[in-house]
């Protein structure tokens, strides 16, 4: 079941594994105290989905030293990566996150990072986890709601590219919105105990530069081809406002875990 990322089918899919391995590291300091904060803990099963170069699965794996870690793709390019760190206690699978390939629940915690919001049926996909989580096992999800994304002072053809981002999403199966609708949608397949936040990022000149070379290149191919054009000019405006003592960024990230019952 495909949905808004497609790793294979991108043109120079090497240059985005680079950008996909640093968005990756973003704000890594405080992910241990993440897991521990919605109730991971060690001596556990813990799987990552949507694992790619395995960079959050090699961290979980160090903050949890007695536990077994496996990190699943859809994408062997990308699993190449990560399985130069595979070890005794961490492994790497390919597989679709719709029809996992673990018996029923073997894993005691379940990680997700800007998974959900490509998904074009995150229900499907909750139950497929729920399926193999333990009773009493966390899921945490992390995504954006692009939506919660803000630039000052914004440029006038930001506001145009940003929402043609969002139809493109919309078209391809994701959405672009899900942050705000992942604790509704534990809720609705029956997990119990949500703990959900907003994480507030502000971010200056140098964090605009970050996302126009790592991020908005890619999110210009969901734009149709006609307002490509346009797309490359919002992202010149807002690689100018970089430049700029005024340029601040400010974003929420959504992070939501639940037990299942």
């Amino acid at each position: 079941m495909r949905g808004s990322y497609q790793f294979e089918c991108l043109d120079g899919r090497m240059v985005e594994a680079s950008f996909l391995a640093q968005r990756a590291l973003m704000r890594i300091d405080g992910f241990p105290t993440l897991l521990k904060a919605h109730g991971f803990k060690d001596e556990s099963n813990i799987l990552e989905v949507g694992c790619g170069q395995g960079i959050r699965s090699k961290i979980i794996s160090h903050t949890f030293p007695k536990s077994q870690v496996t990190g699943i793709d859809r994408s062997p390019e990308l699993l190449s990566f990560a399985l130069k760190n595979k070890t005794d206690r961490l492994d790497f699978l390919d597989g679709d996150l719709y029809d996992l390939p673990f018996p029923d629940e073997c894993f005691d915690f379940i990680y997700a990072r800007l998974v959900f919001m490509h998904l074009s049926d995150p229900l499907k996909a909750l139950r497929s986890l729920l399926r193999v989580l333990k009773k009493g096992g966390r899921i945490l999800i992390e995504d954006a709601d692009r939506d919660c994304m803000f630039f000052e002072p914004a440029p006038a053809s930001f506001k145009g590219f940003w929402e043609k981002v969002q139809e493109g999403q919309r078209r391809l199966g994701g959405d672009p919105n899900v942050g705000r609708k992942i604790a509704s949608l534990m809720k609705s397949v029956g997990m119990e105990n949500i703990n959900a936040d907003t994480l507030p990022i502000t971010g200056t000149g140098e964090d605009i530069d970050f996302l126009v070379r790592t991020l908005l290149p890619s999110l210009n191919l969901y734009l149709a081809p006609e307002d490509r054009v346009a797309g490359l000019m919002a992202m010149d405006d807002l690689k100018a406002l970089a430049t700029t003592p005024e340029a601040s960024f400010y974003h929420f990230w959504f992070r939501v875990s639940g037990q299942k019952s």
